[in-house]
């Protein structure tokens, strides 16, 4: 093993102040490991222009225009660390080394009682202060993490994406591994007895590679599999390589979990060693892996189809895309009672490209049962949430056993191509919806309704019984309030085909877009045959988009509106936002009068578009102390906008001019009035 030059090295207590930061820099000189990629002073406007700098803050996600700003802004960063829980960390400290531009150190510092986070470069390191600006518990020092010389101070220490740069910075070595065995040691001797080193890295032999993907450092194709000919960027290690490096640095346990698709952007995360043998563990692992090394690979197999094969030889760990080790120093059972480290679960996937309220959680547990939770800070009052014309529910599920149906729709394209095979199974699963969810109405065109909780059950959301080869809905959060057209619900599952697995379709069908492969399977099947039931279709999808979706929910047409007959009452109170605005009194006591489980809805009329005007509308809610999780269904309508506007707001019982009006201590009758004057849509002003 390497073993560092610099016996000293230099001690957190020894660095001062940063002039004009809060970055904190050694006393004396030090080698930099100065890493940037660009991004840092876009970064750095938008933190320093942000309200809220939060994992979850919507406000930041509005800033992601492209990869770099995603990486950096969204809250999957956090996935690594949420599915380990670390509910006993509040009193608890932790060494993040690389911290970056601060994506985990924020994480940290909302978990854990105090945080040590320490970054190659002053101007990343920046960044990260500004991230956790409003947070007391971080310090954030800038200098190269190898010439650290902590003793047995931290309960944590982290390594996320930093080990395969080592050699880069090293001040001693260029050689990959011995850089990597110097800093897994810098890490250990950071630790106290019982504690913990959670470390994340790309796996050199990972599936995507070898199916293509350019190496995420380098930007070539089979770089890693072929052992990095040029150990000119970053060096990744196998499974094998790293948990011996762990080991060999003093670590006593080392669990190995596995973040798909990757440790970057991690929706699923495996434990490879609790799923053991479980047949069913391929469902976890559809869909191609992104390529981060420049996308620009055509995939010469089905990842998907792979992935099962994969799991089948107990390989999943070998050729996982990512690594995340967690490695203990002392007693693994102490260590996790005392930090609050979850174990034993099978998978974890996480869905958080959403409004705060819908985030969720979906757990296999040790035992083999489903559970299903909010994610991310998002609080719910009931399993059941509405929005608009959709609801969320995130209840118990008993676990179905079985392949999902889309394994045997990618086998049919992987042994013919689109066509015949294809399309029958688009007519079989046409039968089963009308069999499943069927209402035996039809509408105004003659095509079958079926419930509204057919809106998710698509190809990847339905298990396919081993025994029978029955069809069984699984994963049924969503439901729309009303009915649904059956040729809508068929164009959605086909479209998601294209949209989520387009890299597994065959090489000519890929360059095209999604109306036309809907349009071209669905037409040859027998579905649709009128141009107008595709913009229907379209439009339904862009209303459920619209409501699931961060932001304003617009309000749905009235052809969509239209299959929503029969839908529960809602309460809806029309407001002109600006008056809200400046009145956060006013919205306070809406908000205390509608709670979020309630039918009700907020319907804001703006003289401007509502990007302009919902960052004062968010002013508007923390000024009055509540939250946007908690807050009725707000909906913006513009001045001037849809006719829907006016005739279902007034609902022909008073003109716009004379609409009734209440002020703050006014609530009890403007919710009197909302009970008692409409049957099916009520509205007060």
């Amino acid at each position: 093993m390497f073993c560092r030059a610099d016996s000293k090295g230099v001690k957190l207590s020894e660095f001062v102040p940063s002039p004009g930061s809060k970055v904190r820099v050694p006393a004396s000189s030090s080698t930099p490991a100065g890493y940037l990629d660009g991004i840092e002073q876009r970064l750095l406007d938008a933190l320093q222009g942000a309200t809220d700098r939060s994992v979850g803050s919507l406000e930041l996600a509005g800033h992601v225009t492209d990869w770099p700003t995603l990486y950096h802004l969204t809250p999957y960063r956090s996935t690594l660390f949420d599915c380990l829980g670390f509910h006993g960390a509040e009193t608890a400290s932790v060494l993040e080394l690389g911290a970056g531009c601060g994506a985990i150190t924020r994480w940290l510092g909302e978990h854990f009682g105090s945080v040590s986070a320490i970054e190659g470069s002053v101007e990343r390191a920046s960044v990260a202060a500004a991230r956790c600006d409003d947070l007391d518990n971080v310090s954030v020092f800038a200098a190269n993490y190898s010439l650290l010389a902590e003793r047995e101070a931290f309960d944590a220490v982290t390594l996320i994406g930093v080990l395969e740069y080592g050699h880069l910075y090293h001040p001693s070595t260029s050689d990959p591994h011995a850089a990597a065995a110097d800093n897994l040691r810098v890490a250990y001797e950071s630790l106290r007895d019982d504690s913990v080193l959670v470390l994340a890295i790309e796996n050199r032999l990972g599936l995507k590679y070898l199916n293509g993907a350019f190496e995420d450092h380098s930007a070539r194709p089979y770089d890693s599999v072929q052992g990095y000919p040029s150990t000119g960027g970053g060096v990744t290690f196998n499974r094998r390589e790293l948990e011996r490096l762990v080991r060999e640095a003093g670590f006593d346990h080392v669990d190995t979990l596995l973040p798909f698709p990757d440790y970057k952007l991690a929706s699923t995360i495996v434990d490879a060693a609790a799923a053991g043998d479980d047949p069913d563990l391929a469902n976890w692992l559809i869909g191609t892996a992104p390529d981060r090394g420049g996308d620009l690979r055509a995939p010469s197999f089905s990842e998907t189809l792979a992935q099962r094969e994969v799991v089948r030889a107990g390989l999943t760990a070998d050729l996982s895309n990512s690594l995340l080790l967690i490695a203990y120093r002392g007693d693994v059972q102490r260590t996790a009672q005392r930090l609050g480290i979850e174990r034993g679960w099978r998978a974890r996937h996480y869905s958080l490209n959403r409004r705060p309220s819908f985030r969720k959680r979906v757990t296999l547990t040790g035992d083999g049962t489903i559970v299903k939770e909010p994610a991310l800070g998002a609080r719910r009052t009931a399993e059941s949430v509405e929005v608009g014309l959709f609801e969320h529910h995130l209840g118990a599920e008993e676990r179905a056993h079985g392949e999902l149906a889309i394994f045997d729709v990618l086998s049919t394209i992987a042994r013919e191509g689109i066509g015949s095979g294809l399309v029958e199974l688009v007519r079989r699963y046409a039968h089963w919806l009308q069999s499943a969810f069927g209402t035996d109405q039809q509408d105004a065109a003659g095509v079958p309704l079926l419930r509204g909780d057919a809106l998710d059950a698509v190809w990847s959301n339905i298990v396919v019984d081993r025994a029978s080869g029955a069809w069984r809905a699984i994963d049924r959060e969503w439901r729309f309030r009303g009915s649904l057209p059956l040729d809508f619900v068929v164009w959605r599952n086909v479209a998601m085909l294209a949209w989520s697995f387009r890299e597994e379709l065959p090489v000519e069908w890929r360059a095209l877009d999604e109306d036309e492969i809907a349009l071209r399977i669905l037409v040859t099947a027998g579905i649709v045959t009128e141009a107008d039931r595709f913009a229907l279709a379209k439009e339904l999808e862009r209303a459920f988009q619209d409501a699931v979706s961060p932001g304003p929910t617009p309000v749905p047409s009235e052809l969509v509106q239209s299959y929503a007959a029969g839908a529960e009452a809602r309460f809806c109170v029309l407001a002109h936002a600006e008056e809200l605005i400046a009145s956060p009194d006013l919205l306070r006591a809406y908000a205390t009068t509608f709670d979020a489980a309630e039918p009700a809805t907020l319907l804001l009329f703006a003289d401007r578009a509502p990007a302009d005007v919902v960052p004062k509308l968010r002013g508007a809610i923390a000024a009055a102390d509540l939250d946007e999780d908690t807050m009725p269904d707000t909906v913006f309508v513009e001045a001037g906008g849809p006719a829907f506007g006016e005739a279902v707001l007034t609902g022909g019982v008073w003109g716009p001019e004379d609409l009734p009006r209440f002020a703050v201590g006014e609530m009890a009758a403007l919710r009197a009035l909302a009970e008692r004057t409409w049957a099916t849509h009520a509205h007060a002003a």
